[in-house]
């Protein structure tokens, strides 16, 4: 098996940063809602990417799972939206429910193998959304 290469590329660190900073800047650490999204997005991946992704989920895995595929179907990844649906329904009570330690541990190996160019996805939408305040600023 191929060894897979585990980090965040630089776009993705760049908007964590950049968002992180300007929430904790701000005297309510208000975002905009499509800032909110972005931030959910780039904070997700780099836990999948560093390998964190059990600390972040938790303690609530299925809100949080919920939230993050709110955040990748709105930057357009609808294979990592898949995979989190099928994470999701994998917690589901049933007789074939799995540990949330497992399935964490599934949807962060399967994530390290998706086709969704996530950075990408996270430039073009950070561009999106800045596009707008340039020109709200500008008038």
């Amino acid at each position: 098996m191929a060894e897979t290469w585990r980090g965040i590329y630089p776009i993705t660190s760049f908007v964590l940063e950049a968002l992180g900073r300007k929430r904790d800047a701000s005297s309510d650490g208000t975002l905009s809602p499509e800032e909110h999204t972005l931030l959910t997005a780039v904070e997700f991946w780099a836990a999948a990417a560093h390998g964190t992704l059990q600390e972040h989920l938790r303690p609530n895995v299925r809100e949080n799972l919920t939230e993050a595929r709110r955040a990748f179907a709105a930057l357009g990844a609808v294979r990592v939206v898949s995979l989190l649906r099928v994470a999701f329904e994998e917690l589901a009570d049933g007789p074939m429910r799995q540990s949330e330690s497992a399935v964490i541990e599934q949807l962060d190996e399967r994530l390290s193998r998706t086709d969704d160019n996530i950075e990408d996805l996270i430039a073009r939408y950070a561009g999106a959304i800045e596009q707008p305040a340039e020109s709200a600023a500008a008038q």
